[in-house]
């Protein structure tokens, strides 16, 4: 009777301990439960592509209602985590689809094909999405280096940024951020270039490519 009861309160412990991390920040459906999150602080520098939480609206696909929440997003980890009402980081059980940060008004996907080391997980900044799209994806890795003559490993936290397009095809290209890249990559090289020569088109600025890629939907 007492390894019963032992066994009982055991159990009921369990559970209790089990509410107290997903009961915090359950927002509704078995595929929505976030649970806590593991972090890493042995690095100099923010693993984040923000610094601070930021609002925003995440979407878990169709059928399942977008859901308001303070975001993070881990770059290293390539993962979005939620603010819970502990004030500490949790990350979902199934990974969104998207997200809309509320300030900014910039949109983040995932769903690509894997390019370079990203899978159909990575979030990409969608910057245009039209015929083809224009993805932005900045990344972090951590550098570890050692002074001259110490043992002490420190490690940085060093940032990069790259760019790709997604053709009708959904076949994703990385590009450089110059118009002999963007204009290689999309075909229809003539045609661009003289678009681009005759409303004197910088190519170098985002403004640039989206009006290149817009001229280019036209041609489809």
């Amino acid at each position: 009777m007492k390894k019963l009861l032992f066994f009982f309160i055991a159990t009921l412990t369990h559970l209790t301990a089990d509410a107290q991390v997903y009961g915090n920040v359950n927002m509704g459906g078995d595929r929505q439960i976030i649970r806590a999150k593991r972090t890493d602080s042995d690095f100099e520098g923010s693993p984040y592509l923000f610094s601070d939480w930021q609002k925003a609206v995440v979407q878990f696909g169709t059928g399942i209602e977008p859901a308001s929440n303070e975001v993070k997003y881990d770059l290293l980890a390539d993962l979005l985590v939620l603010k819970g009402k502990d004030g500490e980081e949790y990350e979902f059980k199934d990974q969104p689809k998207e997200f809309l940060v509320t300030s900014t008004k910039e949109l983040y996907k995932n769903g690509f094909s894997p390019i370079d080391k990203f899978t159909d997980k990575t979030f990409y900044q969608v910057i245009y999405d039209g015929k083809v799209k224009f993805l932005k994806k900045v990344t972090k890795t951590v550098i570890d280096s050692k002074g001259y003559n110490t043992a002490t490993v420190t490690r940085k936290i060093a940032d990069d940024t790259n760019y790709y397009l997604v053709k009708a095809d959904n076949k994703i290209v990385k590009v450089k951020y110059n118009e002999k890249s963007i204009v290689s990559a999309l075909g229809r090289n003539d045609e661009l270039s003289k678009y681009i020569k005759e409303n004197k088109i910088e190519v170098k600025s985002i403004d640039g490519i989206i009006k290149v890629l817009s001229y280019y939907d036209t041609l489809y």
